[in-house]
């Protein structure tokens, strides 16, 4: 999250694609991981649907930061989810998106004094 502020203009392409940690797995295994996709129980992290992973909240400040940084570009939707269909993933992505992406411009005026 922090890096979309800090690249700033430097910004032209974003990915949106959500990982969910195992923290009990990561305890013995670390965040290292070469294991199978398919099986989620045993890896550190997997990649899931946006929102599944990192929450609204998480979502709402990435956004954010990523237009304090002057991003007005895509957000472009990885689904790797292996346990969603990939519409249904796709469709709750979306969603969640539309919650918490800024989308119309600033109409904010500094007053005359």
């Amino acid at each position: 999250m922090i890096a979309a502020e800090a690249l700033g203009e430097a910004i032209y392409h974003v990915h949106a694609k959500d990982t969910m940690l195992n923290q009990p797995v990561q305890a013995t295994t670390s965040l290292l991981e070469n294991g199978s996709l398919l099986d989620i129980p045993a890896r550190s992290w997997s990649y899931v649907t946006l929102g599944y992973g990192h929450g609204e909240e998480w979502w709402k400040q990435f956004c954010y930061r990523l237009k304090m940084a002057g991003y007005d570009g895509w957000l472009s939707i990885e689904h790797e989810d292996v346990l969603l269909n990939s519409l249904e993933g796709l469709e709750k992505s979306v969603a969640m998106l539309q919650q918490v992406m800024p989308v119309s411009p600033s109409d904010f005026k500094l007053q005359e004094i």
